[in-house]
């Protein structure tokens, strides 16, 4: 990348863009400071989902150098054509250390964000992709402004970071040495939302954060990216499928603890809501099984419940709202009749009163 094809190119109505990009990304900070928004970054989401595991997050503010790194030139103008020419010469590992020594000693100067570029540029073709990465953000959240480099605004660095993150969930489940860690990868994927929460592919990068979260077994994980599509883009074409996936998820987290009613109810629930919203979606058929065996098992544990009350516990009153229960969540099941009958006798048994007239 040669340093008169980065050169700076001053967009027309520099401040009118300017607000454009930093209304299309509100986490944004300056070189001086911290983003509004960090704290709550921090966090996580009221819908829970955030930043709180960062992997992806850029460098430490880059300040000047005492010793090793220092630039070799007198000025940053003088440096940028220093990196340039060792580029252009195929010392790429010179030219980005080059590139880096710049923003170090003059990270406020006019050079610097076509210098931090070309540190995330030549780290990406280098195939170092989690630095580069780690690089672009770096540029995104200190010079991201109403100027491009190279061509290169807000919107195209996005998008640099998104075909990285990309490139590494391809190589997940690749092996023990050369697939990459999934939360570094669903990081990234939260980066570029919270960089670009209006870009068109804001909704697909959550949505391949959870597939990633799923090639590993991570369905909780997953749940919470596919929530979060769901209730953030409404008018998403990506939306069914997050429903789908996420009650997917849920129903084998019911799976796991078949014992835990929370977990097979929120199965349900979220299986039948996307059923309900889509029953034609490819996942349909399979949810609607899904849903079927779902509402057994819960049929049996209410009525296992009910009956250990009754036959165990001997203890009618408890045994009869269980009974109650059962009735209202699944009137149409087999054991259905049978219950109708045991909860005329208990109340017959409680009398006009319904005192426990069996003691």
């Amino acid at each position: 990348m040669a340093s008169e094809a980065r050169a700076f190119k001053t967009l027309p109505g520099l401040f009118a863009a300017g607000a454009i990009l930093l209304s299309f990304a509100p986490g944004v900070w300056a070189r001086s400071g911290m983003p509004a928004s960090r704290g709550a970054a921090a966090g996580g989401d009221a819908d829970g989902y955030g930043l709180d595991r960062d992997e992806a997050a850029a460098p430490e503010l880059k300040e000047p150098r005492f010793w090793f790194g220092r630039p070799d030139k007198d000025t940053a103008a003088e440096q940028l054509a220093h990196a340039s020419r060792l580029e252009k010469a195929g010392s790429q590992r010179g030219a980005r250390r080059a590139y880096n020594a710049l923003v170090h000693e003059w990270g406020d100067a006019p050079e610097a964000a076509e210098a931090q570029l070309g540190v995330a540029a030549l780290h990406e073709a280098a195939g170092n992709l989690v630095a580069a990465f780690r690089e672009y953000q770096y540029f995104i959240e200190h010079y991201a402004s109403g100027a491009e480099v190279n061509g290169l605004g807000y919107q195209k660095v996005v998008e640099q970071q998104f075909a990285v993150a990309n490139s590494l969930r391809d190589k997940l489940g690749g092996g023990w040495f050369s697939s990459p860690d999934v939360e570094l990868v669903a990081s990234m994927f939260r980066h570029i939302v919270r960089n670009a929460p209006e870009w068109s592919r804001a909704p697909e990068c959550m949505m391949l954060e959870g597939s990633a979260y799923e090639s590993e077994g991570m369905d909780a994980e997953a749940i919470v990216a596919y929530d979060a599509l769901a209730s953030r883009y409404p008018a998403s074409g990506l939306r069914l499928d997050a429903l789908y996936r996420a009650g997917a998820c849920r129903y084998r987290i019911s799976e796991k603890f078949p014992r835990d009613e929370r977990s097979l109810n929120h199965a349900l629930a979220a299986l039948s809501r996307a059923y309900r919203e889509d029953p034609r979606h490819p996942m349909a058929e399979t949810a609607s099984k899904q849903i079927a065996e779902l509402s057994r098992r819960r049929a049996t544990m209410l009525f296992e419940r009910a009956e250990f009350y009754d036959r165990i516990r001997d203890n009618p009153q408890a045994a009869l709202i269980a009974y109650e229960q059962f009735l209202a969540t699944c009137p149409a099941s087999a054991e259905a009749p049978w219950v109708r009958d045991r909860v005329a006798q208990l109340k017959t048994l409680a009398g006009p009163s319904g005192a426990d007239a069996s003691k």
